[in-house]
């Protein structure tokens, strides 16, 4: 019999999925681009309208469970499209599926 993989996480992982369900939660989950942020049309809208872009986790690893939870939070599903993302830092399937059901 095959033993599954245990979907684990280290502390600093659990903290990145938290900070996204507190993104989440707070409406925050926008995608968020370097050159819109840098922009002087998004830095006058930002002034103007009160815009808060999320600033990216600064471990890209801890940044690809933000983006993934967050976007299956809003979608209401798993977001297949990043799940390689997650893969690529090194997540195997079973912390992926166990984080997407969290997030859904």
């Amino acid at each position: 019999m095959d033993r599954l993989t245990t979907p684990e996480l280290s502390r600093t992982e659990w903290a990145a999925v938290s900070v996204a369900f507190q993104d989440a939660a707070a409406c925050g989950c926008a995608a968020v681009s370097v050159s819109a942020r840098s922009s002087m049309l998004g830095r006058i809208a930002d002034t103007l309208f009160g815009s808060r872009r999320l600033t990216p986790l600064a471990d890209p690893r801890l940044e690809a469970i933000r983006q993934f939870v967050c976007t299956t939070r809003r979608q209401r599903k798993p977001a297949a499209d990043l799940a390689p993302v997650l893969a690529d830092h090194g997540f195997n399937p079973a912390q992926i599926e166990a984080i997407a059901l969290l997030a859904i």
